[in-house]
């Protein structure tokens, strides 16, 4: 019979993971707590510490991130500046379009021209997008190789040929 000796002594190595982004550090923590189904409520102090996190004034370490609830409510944060991004662009493209449509009804024709014209700019309208088209022309390797090799026996003949030869012939 064999007995297996365990050397508990061998220390192990630190295995710190590596993220770009606060954002991503921040999705695997936030997928750690979702596979053991926690549920977490933020107290004040780490509703405090996420603020200074997301706003920059405080650099995330390791043991504020090992903070279910600061890890939480950055998450929050983060998506909610998400959400307040988008609003804001779709509210801003409202606004101007609904103005464009004020304009156009200038009694001045170089405002309701222009109104117009930029109304039929809207990427949902486009009316005058340019377009432009490029056609590529696919060609079988054995017709580029003819087209490559009648160019370079052109090269060639044209360096081959010299001027003294033409000269000669003209003189006798």
């Amino acid at each position: 019979m064999y007995t297996v000796l365990l050397d508990t002594e061998i220390p192990l190595a630190d295995f710190n993971p590596t993220f770009e982004s606060l954002q991503e550090r921040i999705n695997a923590a936030i997928a750690a707590l979702d596979d053991v189904g926690a549920v977490v409520v933020p107290d004040h102090e780490e509703q405090i510490l996420a603020q200074e996190i997301f706003l920059g004034h405080k650099t995330a370490n390791n043991a504020d991130l090992s903070s279910p609830g600061v890890v939480a409510q950055v998450a929050a944060l983060l998506s909610e500046y998400d959400k307040t991004v988008v609003q804001s662009a779709a509210q801003l493209r409202t606004y101007i379009t609904n103005r464009l449509l004020l304009e156009s009804d200038s009694p001045d024709p170089r405002i309701r021209i222009k109104a117009l014209e930029m109304l039929g700019k809207i990427s949902d309208v486009g009316l005058f997008t340019e377009k432009t088209e490029i056609t590529m022309r696919h060609r079988p390797t054995e017709e580029l190789e003819q087209m490559l090799r009648e160019r370079l026996t052109r090269v060639i003949e044209a360096e081959t040929f010299t001027p003294h030869a033409v000269t000669d012939v003209v003189s006798r």
